[in-house]
């Protein structure tokens, strides 16, 4: 049983019919409906899903994502590490309209954000429109359930300020959509263009115990990296997704890793932190865990140390390079995608990428010695020990070792 991830999209179109975004949607199967969790726990998987497992290429392509975020999502530092040329933060129509959110709103476009506000509604209530309309970009308007009365006043209102646009959703013939056109709006959703569809990948087993005890280990007054490091080397997953945050998310650092200290080094113990409790949370109680998928993972976990264990031996002054080769040798097989579709995504050193991809590197042989002993492939081991020239007591040695610091992971 392989385990999948999953992420639904519909298309927000311009006049000309052309893709301008994608609100995107958070499921957890192929089925094509809102599995009925809290919100904030929908978004948060919705990001990780989008962000971390799939990727927003995939997903969005090069248009803008529509998210929804819950009142006490807005309040987080969350949002500030999405790429605002990417995202648009959707006000969801139960937040309340204070002065608290309309401050936070300005945090937003200060740093680039796009802002929409999702089946809005006039209310008495609120008295702030003025200010709410001069931050905001986008006014969502669902043309089905919304009195044409309050529609327009909210057209009405909407003509005062020429940098808003109004987005008809939930359009659902041709008439509403010719109806829209002719009152100004300039954006449309609705099942007459498209309904939303679901995106699929292949997702890593995670080990949800050892994430919550990296936090553990964080949360220390003085967290040790050297530690936090090697924890982080034991989760295969959780090194994918941590090169694909720095790689896909809103940081601008060297795009070339060299090991995972490095990685943490780059954006620093709190953000570590911060993603690594929302992949946990996000990953509690889904059952990751099957036969196939644990059994790569195992592989790739003992290729990793194995490579390691050898580097160290041979002195290698790159060992953390030499235990990525190996932990990511089977990434491809676990994600079923193309080399020339993962890579981009998380920021390996050029030798690493080179080992990957089929190139003969220094690293190669100690991969390659690795998968044979996996194989128990006694030519190609004896070949590639004597070549480099490790004794075969020492071999078996390393070879338990690798073993055993694996199996202890599960």
């Amino acid at each position: 049983m392989e385990t999948n991830v999953y992420v639904g999209r519909q298309p927000i179109l311009d006049q000309r019919g052309n893709i301008y975004a994608y609100e995107l949607l958070y499921r957890n199967s192929e089925q094509n409906r809102f599995p009925g969790i809290d919100p904030e726990k929908a978004t948060i998987g919705l990001l990780v899903n989008t962000f971390l497992s799939i990727g927003v290429d995939k997903v969005s392509g090069r248009n803008l994502s529509f998210i929804n975020f819950s009142e006490q999502l807005l309040t987080q530092d969350l949002i500030m590490d999405l790429d605002p040329k990417r995202v648009v933060i959707e006000i969801v129509e139960d937040v309340a309209i204070t002065s608290s959110l309309l401050s936070r709103l300005r945090t937003f476009k200060k740093v680039g954000f796009k802002i929409a506000l999702d089946d809005f509604v006039m209310e008495n209530k609120y008295a702030r429109y003025e200010e709410l309309f001069k931050l905001v970009d986008f006014i969502k308007v669902d043309f089905m359930n919304t009195p044409i009365a309050e529609r327009r006043r909210i057209e009405r209102l909407a003509k005062k300020y020429p940098l808003l646009t109004l987005l008809a959703e939930k359009i659902e013939t041709k008439e509403q959509f010719f109806i829209a056109q002719q009152l100004g709006y300039k954006l449309f959703q609705g099942y007459y263009f498209a309904k939303p569809e679901i995106i699929k990948d292949a997702e890593i087993p995670s080990n949800v115990t050892l994430q919550l005890h990296i936090i553990d280990k964080l949360n220390k007054e003085s967290p040790n990296i050297d530690e936090i490091a090697m924890l982080i080397k034991k989760d295969v997953s959780l090194a994918y997704k941590l090169l694909r945050y720095i790689n896909s998310l809103a940081f601008g650092v060297p795009k070339k890793i060299h090991s995972i200290k490095h990685a943490i080094i780059l954006i620093g113990l709190r953000e570590t932190k911060k993603w690594i409790l929302v992949f946990a949370l996000h990953r509690l109680g889904k059952g990751m865990e099957n036969g196939r998928m644990q059994a790569l993972i195992d592989y790739s976990l003992t290729r990793a140390k194995m490579c390691e264990l050898l580097a160290k031996h041979a002195r290698k002054k790159n060992a953390d390079e030499y235990f990525l080769a190996g932990m990511f040798s089977l990434i491809n097989v676990i994600m079923k995608r193309e080399w020339d579709e993962i890579l981009p995504l998380i920021s390996l050193s050029d030798e690493v990428v080179q080992t990957l991809t089929g190139e003969l590197t220094e690293i190669t042989p100690y991969v390659q010695l690795a998968i044979a002993l996996e194989r128990f492939d006694w030519n190609l081991i004896h070949e590639l020990s004597m070549a480099l020239g490790i004794n075969e007591g020492l071999l078996q040695q390393f070879s338990i070792e690798a073993n055993l610091w694996a199996q202890q992971l599960d």
